[in-house]
């Protein structure tokens, strides 16, 4: 492979770490926007005639929305690092750690789904509780769905060619420069 060819597979690298770093701070936004309706929902329960037993389930689900914004974060700042290092030719490191923070957002992202229902459940699916609660689900999802999943391969991003496969190019091709 040429130096050309090799110099384009590292730009490509590095613009989808960069495409999936984009999307990973998507899902940050979307679990801020998941924390701020948990923080209305909480707010509600200050007004009128709410059940209390409520509350235990919004903080729930406040801490889920928190803790998923801060696993997109961290999943940010790897692909980040990730583009750096590929774009420098040089090893990452960061895989693992990144393929453990998207395993444990899927336990966080399905216990705020279960604080939100129960959470609407505890006021009788009926006033501003149950509403923000409700919508605060969604982009708490969506934030996992956009962010938290997309975690960094040591083969390259999804949909670029894997590292095995550009090590093997570059071997066939020194092999052809020996003969």
């Amino acid at each position: 492979m040429t130096n050309a060819g090799t110099a384009g597979i590292e730009r490509d690298l590095v613009g989808r770490a960069q495409h999936n770093a984009m999307l990973v701070a998507v899902g940050s936004i979307l679990a801020t926007a998941s924390v701020i309706l948990a923080l209305l929902a909480l707010n509600a329960t200050t007004r009128g005639v709410t059940s209390t037993t409520a509350v235990p389930w919004i903080i729930t689900l406040l801490v889920c929305g928190a803790v998923v914004g801060l696993i997109c974060v961290s999943q940010q700042r790897l692909w980040l690092r990730a583009a750096n290092a590929w774009g420098a030719g040089v090893p990452n490191g960061g895989e693992r750690l990144s393929w453990v923070l998207h395993l444990v957002s899927y336990p966080v992202v399905v216990l705020g789904l279960f604080a939100g229902i129960a959470a609407s459940h505890a006021v009788d699916f009926a006033g501003a509780v149950a509403n923000w609660s409700a919508l605060a689900i969604v982009p708490l999802i969506a934030s996992q769905v956009v962010g938290a999943v997309r975690y960094v391969r040591k083969a390259g991003p999804p949909g670029t060619v894997p590292t095995h496969v550009r090590a093997l190019a570059a071997r066939i091709e020194r092999s052809r420069h020996e003969d």
